[in-house]
């Protein structure tokens, strides 16, 4: 899905002097989501103890191979920021924009800590058990950034404002489901939950990427007429 913003000005009074800027971002987003899916996925592998339906994510990050899960999460943490500052520089929205673009940040720091603070309350002597608070406040942090942008996405694109809000609800209700779900199914949901994240985090990397070749074609059409 390649897009173009309705107007110029309605779309980032100056995006137009970061396109290399853009798709930086836009690459290093989704390299961070390739390696998360994939740190999961190898997590579970060499764990023969723990599985995608009934372990948890947090389960995965935990034990004798938790540096697999770890280097997918600052993975993960790193595609989240470089989002952050692509969403900051494309300013399609003023201070909502802004703390919402800023709020994704502090997303990528929860996640840093969640992943080098290591305890998840697994009955292991030692360590502040604060995973669960973490997890919340990240959870809460996305909501709100993913709402306070979907105005500015409206001046882009109304569908990218539909699907800003669309990832927030669906990402709030699976959150409530896997908070009351049982522990034989958790894990499962837990990485659908997460799923929306990613999904959501690719998009806007593609987004990105997506502004960058456009603003390069806009410049390079604009030379000849400079010229002529």
């Amino acid at each position: 899905m390649s897009d173009h913003p309705r107007s110029t000005s309605k779309a980032g009074d100056d995006a137009g002097h970061y396109p290399k800027l853009f798709y930086l971002c836009g690459w290093l987003g989704i390299a961070g989501c390739a390696i998360v899916m994939i740190a999961n996925l190898v997590a579970v592998i060499v764990q023969p103890q723990t599985g995608f339906i009934e372990d948890t994510i947090s389960d995965s990050a935990a034990g004798r191979y938790a540096v697999i899960m770890d280097v997918g999460l600052y993975a993960f943490a790193a595609a989240i920021f470089a989002v952050s500052i692509g969403l900051a520089r494309l300013r399609f929205g003023r201070w909502a924009w802004r703390i919402g673009s800023w709020l994704l940040t502090l997303m990528a720091i929860l996640i840093v800590v969640i992943g080098a603070h290591g305890e998840y309350g697994d009955n292991e002597v030692g360590g502040l058990v604060i995973h669960l608070p973490l997890v919340l406040a990240m959870a809460l942090t996305f909501t709100a950034a993913a709402c306070l942008t979907a105005a500015g996405f409206r001046r882009y694109r109304r569908r990218w404002m539909v699907f800003n809000l669309a990832c927030a609800a669906v990402w709030v209700v699976g959150a409530a489901i896997f908070w009351f779900s049982p522990t034989s199914i958790d894990g499962l949901i837990e990485r659908l939950v997460g799923m929306v994240l990613i999904v959501w985090t690719l998009a806007l990397s593609k987004l990105l990427i997506d502004r960058s070749k456009a603003l390069v074609n806009e410049g390079a059409a604009q030379i000849p007429a400079n010229h002529s």
